[in-house]
């Protein structure tokens, strides 16, 4: 389920943000902390092997590699903030357009309130139908995308024991055949329940009618839309060279961010003890022992590809994946409430409370002082300067007094 946790941050100031840093389900650190140890595991082994294990001879080899594969641990090596930058965006823009194509039922169910009027059995069980199918063609699909749905509704049996097909409907999809999904099916039916309604008379106009079609047609190529995102993931070489790129970066890293040895900084003496080549006193004048500015550039870097990848499917388990078994129960309950409950329920009418005035409604007092006054005077000012316009041939032009 997404983490939410606007409300923390109505005002924007630095101490709500940095309230957010604490914070531990779908965090930075929850992502984070597995890699992050492993890599700082790593690392100190390494450190110690070079110090404590290796004479002379051997920690000068060791030198030599942390030396070359420094050349290679900036930016221009690998042009992280590139690849990353790019990919995450197309991953983000995919994750929001993945959402939107799910699709809800309260557009459509307001205009079949409006529509198909009548408290009849007939209709009452009309309107219910069509956004149950609606319900229905929604759950075969996300079935196919999401592991959670497809746990909850496995096969049509599960649908029948949840109350969104009955025998009959079982009946029909079973016994069409074919090898593609059926997920088209209770889209027909609701479209020929619209017909046969407006043959009926329950639907009085044919713009009503094609109105209800078009609302039946965007919801189902939302959904179409969506088993194509899913079907047609992002290029999985270009998937493949993002992970590979950070995770070497860093890999890299183990070697030719550490610390050497201060004292074996400078000149190679005259006395016949291995020194460091001079080239390197500058860059590792201080020994540290822990790589602070590494670990910032993981948690950067990782960080960034760790949003990318929590994101790449957002029909998992992770923290911020979509919740759509509560939005398939939130389509059915709204869309029956809202076909039942706000057939012909219209509030008894009254004059507002500014008609009495005579003035428009107030603004807010916090307000006044961000709207632009408009003086009576400029307006007199403009409808002379219309007034006197030279008219075009053959225009009339009223005189303005």
């Amino acid at each position: 389920m997404t983490v939410v946790y606007t409300h923390e941050v109505a005002q924007s100031n630095t101490w709500n943000f940095f309230k957010l840093l604490f914070r531990w389900r779908g965090s930075l650190w929850k992502v984070l902390w597995p890699e992050l140890s492993l890599w700082l595991v790593l690392y100190t082994l390494l450190s110690v092997i070079y110090r404590l294990l290796l004479n002379e001879k051997q920690q000068l080899t060791f030198e030599n590699i942390v030396k070359f594969w420094s050349a290679y641990a900036g930016n221009e090596f690998v042009p992280l903030t590139f690849i990353l930058g790019f990919f995450v965006s197309l991953v983000i823009s995919r994750w929001w357009d993945m959402y939107l194509s799910i699709g809800s039922t309260e557009k459509t169910a307001v205009h079949i309130a409006c529509y198909i009027e009548g408290d009849d059995e007939e209709t009452v069980t009309l309107r219910r139908n069509i956004i149950r199918y609606m319900v229905v063609v929604q759950t075969m699909v996300l079935s196919k995308v999401s592991a959670s749905v497809r746990k909850r509704f496995p096969n049509l049996e599960a649908f029948k024991t949840a109350g969104l097909i009955n025998d009959s409907e079982q009946q029909v999809i079973n016994d069409f055949e074919s090898v593609h999904p059926k997920h088209w099916l209770p889209i027909y039916w609701a479209m020929a329940l619209i017909k046969k309604a407006h043959k009926d008379g329950q639907i009085p106009s044919e713009s009503y009618m094609l109105d209800l079609y078009t609302k039946l047609s965007e919801f189902r190529a939302g959904l179409g839309k969506l088993s194509s995102y899913i079907a047609v993931p992002i290029p999985l070489a270009y998937t493949q060279v993002v992970f590979l790129a950070v995770r070497l970066y860093f890999v890299i890293a183990l070697f030719a961010e550490q610390y050497l040895i201060q004292s074996s900084i400078g000149d190679n003496a005259e006395d016949g003890k291995i020194r460091k080549q001079p080239e390197l006193s500058f860059k590792f004048a201080i020994d540290l022992y822990f790589p602070f500015a590494t670990v910032i550039k993981f948690f950067f870097y990782v960080g960034w590809v760790k949003v990318a990848e929590s994101l790449f499917n957002p029909f998992g388990t992770d923290d911020d994946d979509f919740d759509v078994n509560a939005i398939i129960t939130k389509n059915l309950q709204m869309g029956l409430a809202i076909v039942d409950n706000g057939v012909g329920k219209i509030p008894e009418q009254s004059r507002d409370l500014y008609a009495k005035t005579g003035n428009d409604a107030p603004f807010h007092h916090d307000k006044e002082h961000y709207m632009f006054p408009v003086q009576f005077t400029d307006i007199r000012d403009g409808v002379q300067r219309m007034a006197q316009r030279v008219p075009l041939i053959g225009e009339h032009v009223t005189t303005v007094a």
